[in-house]
């Protein structure tokens, strides 16, 4: 997910224009290898129009990182794939097992497809778009997440166990809806990313000299402004991080100061407060100087998110079943 953050915020992500699940595996190997791939490259709008890579030297550079990308998305494929099918053939899983692990697979399978899907949108014959789709990035996005928390989320049933200590039904159920909020959250970030919002206002908490900007929700039809204009793009993702931090924290607070937590979800608990806080300083520290750091920051930036997911999906499993209560 690292690498595909970088993938994305170097612009790699179309140096590669087709796909071959089994001979892509293998990179250019010779400079007739590499002017071949080049020249398919600069047909496409963002090789024709931009500048991202002009000369051998920069395209071997955005390479690098679209390659890796997806050598790496197979050895995630392998990893949960092999490991499966090897303690299926043993009769080692338990029947929910079984099923946890053949979604995992498939999530995997899916996310590769949805991959491809996303660099097809920049790829496509008679396509204008210099990047892909900012719809397919944030599905590509989301769906990695989703395969990250149920990886997580197996990881702590079998650490744990499902029954699980505490049963705080309504502590749960206000995390659970926090989370919620937080996958929009990084769906906006995606979108943030696909449309370059982050670069409309470098200021924080105003955007300018404005509270709430003039030009604000002026698309027509209304429903653009939320999924397609960049400069609201930025105002919604700073302000549902502001509110996200403000309520986890109150949550959290509560949830300390109550009394009624066991060691393991107080220590899940203190987690997931001290990573919003540091998550929402790294997201105004990108945000204010994005110009200056632009791949590293929000690097970084995404990667705490997938912390700050962990930490919230710990600290639910930790609070007990929501049928119970206390």
């Amino acid at each position: 997910m690292v690498v595909g953050g970088i993938t994305r915020l170097t612009d790699s992500g179309l140096s590669m224009v087709d796909w071959r699940p089994v001979m892509g595996i293998l990179p250019p190997l010779t400079d007739a290898d590499w002017e071949e791939v080049f020249a398919s490259y600069q047909q496409i709008p963002q090789g024709k129009y931009t500048g991202v890579a002009t000369t051998m030297e920069e395209f071997k550079s955005i390479f690098f990182w679209e390659y890796l990308h997806r050598i790496l998305g197979r050895v995630v494929g392998l990893i949960c794939l092999l490991p499966y099918l090897w303690l299926l053939w043993k009769n080692k899983l338990s029947k929910a097992l079984k099923i946890k692990g053949l979604c995992l697979v498939l999530l995997v399978v899916l996310q590769g497809l949805i991959g491809w899907y996303m660099v097809k949108s920049g790829v496509d014959p008679g396509t204008t778009l210099v990047k892909v789709s900012h719809y397919r990035l944030a599905l590509h996005l989301g769906l990695a997440f989703a395969l990250f928390g149920l990886a997580w989320w197996m990881i702590l049933d079998l650490r744990h166990g499902k029954e699980r200590g505490g049963g705080l039904r309504k502590l749960r159920f206000w995390a659970m809806i926090l989370l919620g909020v937080f996958c929009l959250q990084v769906i906006y970030g995606a979108f943030v990313s696909g449309l370059k919002a982050g670069y409309v206002f470098n200021t924080f908490p105003r955007m300018g000299v404005e509270w709430v900007p003039a030009f604000l929700f002026q698309q027509e039809p209304f429903w653009r402004n939320l999924v397609e204009d960049p400069l609201t793009m930025q105002f919604i993702h700073r302000w549902i991080g502001t509110c996200l931090t403000i309520a986890t924290v109150g949550l959290g607070a509560f949830a300390l100061r109550s009394g009624l937590l066991d060691a393991t979800q107080h220590r899940n608990a203190i987690c997931l407060l001290v990573l919003v806080l540091f998550q929402f300083a790294l997201g105004v520290s990108t945000l204010l100087f994005l110009s200056e750091v632009r791949i590293v920051l929000p690097a970084i930036h995404q990667l705490v998110a997938l912390f700050l997911f962990s930490a919230f999906l710990s600290f639910i499993h930790s609070l007990g079943k929501s049928t119970l209560e206390q």
